[in-house]
């Protein structure tokens, strides 16, 4: 049960952490693929024996490969620039075409004279393969653990079948005699017992608290909704204020809403977030940016901003993390209630 627990807690905080720390330090075509994983993971089961052996074994073992691979491209990408002489004379510039494609991919010239640019590139495919690496040992023991019981228990089985066997004929007689005596009394003790009486009280209260996560959940869900659509007025944000107007407006009129019918909305918001998110994410990259520039009306129009400041090509990645982070914080907020939400 415990390592059960250690499974979860490594699935559900540390892995969608170090997914987010990639996104947020960097922005290439590398921490879009993690960003990909991380809004794809809350639509997968938590770590159990059934679900390991069936999707989510298979995204964490796809985390894993990806992030591997992402390193290897990283160590290979050095070798080559330090062994190809054309190549480190293609990439020698830093307003190069080539040298500005191969930082938008994620693999560039790791620039030494400053560690916390060469930490900042490294670090996230590190981090990611490390504690991908980490949870998918602890659910391969939880396998294997949850494979070893099954086989002791049916071991214990076959050595108690003898003595119970010949114990069989004993306990029906003892039975039958003990339940002519109990038969007059057990009903009237069930009904009065304070063990009963706890437990059905247990019950009510437990259904009682899940009631009442559920609705808060649900109120916290409309909320992020409503600030998501006032926060930054654009495009995008009209869609959550629509939705948000339409919900209250439903509920004002006192329409009924199922569960299944509302985790249906969930969804469908959902997805949405996750679209918007990814468009954000494309547009912090130098094409999108030269070909909508920020100060356009399109862009302004569909709440486009940019984090990362592309003015001069030897720090285009500079981060800006004043008010254009509004828009985006609020969309992950949205889609992280909107794909946990019951």
């Amino acid at each position: 049960m415990e390592l059960k627990v250690v499974c979860g807690v490594f699935y559900c905080f540390f892995l969608p952490t170090f997914l987010l720390a990639a996104c947020l330090f960097r922005f290439n075509a590398l921490s879009l693929v993690y960003l990909l994983y991380l809004l794809l993971l809350p639509w997968f089961l938590w770590p159990n024996k059934r679900t390991l052996l069936g999707h989510t074994g298979r995204f964490i073992k796809a985390v894993f490969g990806t992030s591997l691979l992402f390193l290897l491209a990283h160590v290979t990408f050095q070798i080559c620039l330090h062994t190809v002489p054309e190549l480190d004379k293609d990439l020698s510039s830093n307003c190069s075409s080539w040298e500005t494609l191969s930082r938008h991919i994620g693999v560039s010239r790791l620039p030494l004279d400053n560690p916390w640019s060469s930490v900042r590139l490294l670090v996230p495919d590190l981090g990611v393969f490390i504690i991908s690496l980490v949870t998918l040992v602890m659910c391969d023991r939880l396998l294997k653990q949850s494979d070893s019981k099954p086989d002791q228990a049916e071991g214990s089985e076959s050595s108690d079948e003898e003595e119970e066997e010949e114990q069989d004929d004993e306990e029906e007689d003892e039975e039958e005699e003990e339940e002519e005596g109990q038969s007059s009394h057990s009903e009237p003790e069930d009904d009065s017992s304070p063990a009963a009486r706890a437990a059905m009280l247990a019950a009510r209260l437990r259904a009682t608290i899940l009631w009442v996560l559920q609705e808060l959940l649900r109120v916290l869900a409309i909320a992020l909704l409503a600030l998501a659509g006032i926060t930054l007025p654009s495009a995008f944000s009209g869609v959550y204020y629509l939705l948000f107007i339409g919900v209250c407006t439903w509920w004002a009129c006192h329409l009924p809403i199922s569960h299944l019918g509302f985790n249906v909305f969930c969804v469908m918001v959902g997805f949405f977030t996750a679209g918007h998110l990814v468009c954000l994410y494309l547009y912090q990259s130098f094409y999108a940016q030269a070909f909508l520039p920020p100060d356009s009306l399109w862009a302004r129009l569909f709440g486009l901003k940019g984090i990362v400041n592309l003015r001069n090509c030897s720090s285009s990645m500079t981060s800006s993390w004043t008010q254009n982070m509004i828009g985006p914080c609020m969309s992950t907020l949205v889609s992280c209630s909107y794909s946990t939400s019951p």
